[in-house]
């Protein structure tokens, strides 16, 4: 399983939001490129499963939630089932850390993967930046 090649093992939470590492340095790669990781942006987190049972009972444990998220069926080139959650905040302090907890947590219950996130740069951090430029994923 994995479409976008999903994370394991243990991994380290560092400071000063709580994040994983590579959660972490990701952001600090966004920092880097003049984003402000303070704004409000929109974003995305990645989660694919194998079965429609277990992404749909996802789905309803989100929608319970109140959180936004796509329910996305396979394709010919997409042989999993996705939920991609979407935010449209900060990714900092809480957001980003909060979000990657849940979406973890979802995958454990629904027998899914946590694949990642991407985060879109603000219109004004887009006028700002080389074009070819547009997306942080990890």
């Amino acid at each position: 399983m994995g479409f976008l090649g999903g994370r394991r093992g243990k991994r380290a939470r560092v400071e000063p939001y709580g994040l994983f590492a590579a959660d972490a340095d990701a952001l600090a790669a966004l920092a880097a490129r003049g984003a402000d990781i303070e704004a409000p942006r929109e974003s995305e987190f990645f989660l694919s499963f194998r079965s429609d049972v277990g992404a749909k009972g996802a789905a309803d444990a989100l929608r319970s939630r109140g959180v936004r998220y796509e329910l996305v069926e396979p394709s010919h080139d997409v042989p999993e089932w996705m939920v991609f959650v979407r935010g449209r905040t900060p990714l900092v302090p809480d957001m980003l850390r909060d979000t990657v907890d849940l979406c973890e947590s979802m995958c454990a219950t629904y027998r899914g993967e946590y694949e990642g996130w991407a985060a879109l740069l603000t219109p004004a951090e887009r006028d700002a930046v080389d074009p070819g430029w547009r997306e942080l994923a990890l």
